[in-house]
């Protein structure tokens, strides 16, 4: 198993390092959903394949164009994924899927991390926050809560880093209400929702019904 820190691979990590805050699929700036995540965690193994590697490459050069050649919003969903598709982010991805977003939705969502490099291998708490970047996540922690109008999604794991993270830190967090599954709060024509993370235990009427109100929200502009 690898172990837990940063991805080895240097395009990868020059790919990420280009932006001032790594997204994957649209920009968060044009982006009107959200979903922040911990990190982007890929194998090591990956690159033991490397024509499949270069569909991540290619992915995080351009998600939107990913979604609307490949009909899937993550490489791991392709046919040629060479590992296990029972753990890593493949479950994540398939359960997101059955959401039923098709590829025109590609130009509205996005997918941003509290790191804001790419990882390989299980989170460690302790190697987490030696990758932390206080200042990254203060820039992306701003952007979330500017007021504009987006649905921002946090997993409940998510939303605890970041109450650790202003503990730990000069990070800087608006006080959010999310005691639990479905809580939402309003910042100006924001909607931040805690969503169940899509590695849980999660029914299939419970993932149609969070696709419905992406689809709504889409549909009220």
């Amino acid at each position: 198993m690898d172990e837990y820190g940063i991805h080895p691979s240097l395009e990868l990590r020059r790919l990420f390092a280009r932006q001032a805050i790594p997204s994957q699929g649209q920009s968060i700036e044009r982006a009107q959903v959200v979903f922040v995540g911990l990190d982007a965690n890929y194998s090591a193994q990956l690159l033991d394949y490397p024509d499949f590697f270069e569909r991540i490459l290619e992915y995080h050069q351009d998600g939107v164009a990913f979604w609307k050649k490949h009909g899937v919003h993550h490489p791991f969903l392709l046919a040629e994924y060479p590992l296990s598709r029972d753990r890593g982010g493949v479950p994540y991805h398939r359960r997101f899927s059955q959401m039923g977003l098709s590829p025109e939705f590609a130009e509205q969502v996005s997918f941003v991390e509290l790191l804001n490099v790419p990882t390989t291998g299980r989170t460690m708490e302790s190697v987490f926050w030696d990758l932390f970047d206080p200042g990254y996540a203060q820039r992306l922690v701003d952007l979330l809560t500017d007021g504009s109008r987006r649905l921002v999604v946090l997993s409940g794991s998510v939303h605890r880093t970041l109450s650790a993270a202003a503990r730990r830190t000069a990070l800087r967090v608006p006080q959010l209400d999310l005691p639990r599954v479905g809580s939402e709060q309003r910042i100006g024509e924001s909607r931040i929702v805690q969503w169940r993370h899509f590695s849980s235990a999660i029914s299939q009427r419970e993932l149609v019904g969070m696709g419905d109100e992406i689809r709504a929200f889409g549909d009220a502009v």
